[in-house]
């Protein structure tokens, strides 16, 4: 079977769930599987304004972004969009699709709406005839996940599953095996020997905050507003500070890390992040999908702070209703939600005990096992 896996760098996350199908599905015997990015096979303009744009809204107009994203939300002018939305990608993706009519995969396994797009389109006019598997790296879908020849689409939870079937996709295409996270963050690891190789100082509440693979957020602000907490609060807490490729924000913190009055360590993009989660106690973090993911699998209580109007705030709702994270709009509040987290450490407990009803550290392993059944 010849898999093709895709996805569009418009953010880590879709890079992430398209690469942890990938790692589950390689080596598997009769299974011939690549993974690619769609940008790759687009113009140099396209490929490079794509995510510089989508950056530029949820970090500089937050909620011109959220007015967008709820607009085009709306199925009359989806209906309207939808036609001109396809063309538009169709006439940027010509690369792509010839690849796919010299490469004539089997099957083709989308976390992206970008290349699912495309791919259904294919499969309307009969130029694919084989299967289309979108993957939802979000919680609650988009009108611009809906394609109507995609095969299967695979879903976080069961309410996402309900929320597909409201906007007419028949239950019998809907899988609901979770969003899929690399194998690691399934694995349990020894906490000493972590901590040791982290350089992390034992018996201190850990917490993490991260502000995603660009190191967006108010990190910096969080930190110093947590600096404001009693003394024998401080104490007891140590601040692990992923800053991502933020490259400025991770100079900022080490020059100031010394005069503040709160243990803190820095570190840049890591690729380990699952052993940072294994040793934290709480995360601070915006709602992506995968983030959130990896969040659940760890079994990690999650602040989450400020999430952009959008998929984002989507996400923070059903994280927060069910029980397994805590919204905060502003610092203070973080803050706050941290001093109650150390001084009432039965809510930690409650809250791990929720996450069961969400997570799915095996989700690319049962995604794997169902495209073998196929």
């Amino acid at each position: 079977m010849k898999i093709l896996i895709t996805y569009a760098y418009a953010g880590v996350g879709h890079k992430k769930a398209a690469d942890a199908v990938y790692g589950a599905l390689l080596g598997l015997k009769g299974i011939d599987v690549e993974n690619i990015d769609v940008l790759d096979y687009t113009n140099k303009f396209f490929k490079f304004s794509y995510p510089r744009v989508y950056l530029f809204l949820i970090n500089r107009v937050p909620y011109v972004w959220g007015l967008l994203y709820y607009l085009l939300d709306f199925s009359l002018i989806d209906r309207f969009l939808a036609p001109l939305r396809g063309f538009f990608h169709n006439l940027q993706s010509k690369r792509f699709i010839k690849y796919i009519l010299q490469k004539k995969p089997d099957l083709i396994i989308s976390t992206h709406f970008l290349p699912a797009e495309v791919v259904s389109g294919l499969k309307k006019k009969n130029i694919f005839k084989g299967i289309l598997i979108t993957i939802i790296t979000d919680f609650l879908a988009h009108s611009f996940w809906m394609n109507k020849n995609s095969d299967y689409f695979i879903t976080a939870i069961e309410k996402t599953r309900r929320d597909l079937m409201k906007r007419g996709v028949g239950d019998n295409r809907i899988k609901v095996l979770g969003i899929p996270c690399e194998s690691k963050f399934s694995v349990s690891k020894d906490r000493i020997t972590l901590m040791k190789k982290l350089d992390l100082q034992e018996g201190l509440f850990n917490l993490i905050i991260m502000g995603g693979g660009f190191g967006t957020g108010p990190v910096k602000e969080i930190i110093y507003s947590i600096c404001s907490l009693m003394p024998q609060i401080r104490e007891r807490l140590q601040i692990i500070a992923i800053c991502g490729k933020n490259k400025k924000l991770f100079k900022e913190l080490n020059n100031a890390k010394s005069s503040l009055k709160v243990k803190l360590c820095v570190f840049g993009y890591m690729n380990n992040i699952d052993e940072f989660m294994e040793v934290s106690n709480l995360i601070v973090t915006k709602s992506g999908g995968l983030t959130a993911t990896e969040a659940l699998s760890k079994k990690l209580p999650m602040i989450i702070i400020s999430p952009i109007p959008g998929q984002e705030t989507r996400n923070c709702t059903i994280l927060s209703g069910y029980g397994t994270a805590v919204r905060a709009d502003t610092v203070n509040q973080v803050r706050d939600f941290v001093e109650d987290f150390i001084t009432l450490p039965e809510k930690i407990i409650g809250m791990k005990t929720r996450i069961n009803l969400l997570s799915f550290p095996d989700a690319a392993k049962n995604i794997a096992e169902f495209v073998l059944k196929i």
